[in-house]
Parts: structure tokens; C-alpha cells; sequence
């Protein structure tokens, strides 16, 4: 899959006295319907440093600030993510590492599958092969 498939989406939001409100709805701002949503708060180290070989996920953080890179095997970007309005979306085949989680940091993900550690891509040098073999030559 190649790197200019992740993007960034813009969440629709309500802000009045009352604050703010930010919703998500499948198939209106995300390209996808959630069928597993997580969070990762207490962000100590590094996180993730895999890439899923048939999940679609949307990254978007809560609260905080943290740093993801993603890469396609033979490009490389890194995002800031820090705005609770806008979510990163990670189509698969994509590497993903997240890091350097501000204290009190929360990120939600959404993810277009349930969880199944066999659609897991945990080796880079795999993922490299696997990639390759996905690029149009």
C-alpha cells in the first residue's frame, strides 16, 4: 500500500459554552465501519512497530501529544498528532510506530477489524519482503 494513502481527516465538531463535541460516523468521515475501538493511555516508550496486514484504522488523539511514523518499506513520514478534531487514517500494509506520548497523553483508535494476532506483520525485514512484492514494478 503505498505511503500517500495515509491522510489526514478532519472530524466534524460543535463547539459552543457547553464545549466541544467531536463525532465519528462510518461512512460519513471515516472510510470504513469500526468494528474494534481501543485506547492507549500511560504511553511509555514506544508502541506499535507493526503493520496489519487487512485493518484500516483511524488514529486520533484525545488528549496530549505523541509522534507516529508510518512507512510503506521505502518511505518514511512522521505526524504529530495533537489535535482531538483530526484523525490520522492508516489504510493496511502501512508501518506504524508510535512514541514519545506526552504525559496524560490518550490515544483512541478505531479499527475496521477485530483483533487477530495472525494478521500482524511484526518483522520489519517480513514486512519489507512483503512489501516489495505488493509495489507495481
Amino acid at each position: 500500500m503505498p505511503l500517500s494513502q495515509t491522510r489526514w481527516i478532519d472530524l466534524p465538531h460543535v463547539s459552543d459554552d457547553r464545549g466541544v463535541l467531536t463525532s465519528i460516523e462510518s461512512g460519513l468521515d471515516i472510510p470504513f465501519a469500526p468494528r474494534r475501538v481501543f485506547f492507549i493511555r500511560g504511553g511509555a516508550g514506544e508502541r506499535g512497530s507493526h503493520a496489519h496486514r487487512v485493518t484500516s484504522q483511524l488514529l486520533v488523539c484525545i488528549t496530549g501529544t505523541l509522534q507516529v511514523e508510518v512507512s510503506d518499506g521505502s518511505a518514511s513520514v512522521t505526524h504529530t498528532l495533537s489535535d482531538p478534531d483530526r484523525g490520522l487514517y492508516v489504510p493496511p500494509m502501512i508501518w506504524i510506530r508510535m512514541y514519545d506520548f506526552a504525559p496524560g497523553a490518550v490515544l483512541l483508535v478505531l479499527a475496521d477489524t477485530h483483533y487477530a494476532d495472525a494478521t500482524y506483520v511484526r518483522d520489519w525485514d517480513q514486512f519489507l519482503a512483503l512489501s516489495r512484492r505488493e509495489r507495481p514494478v
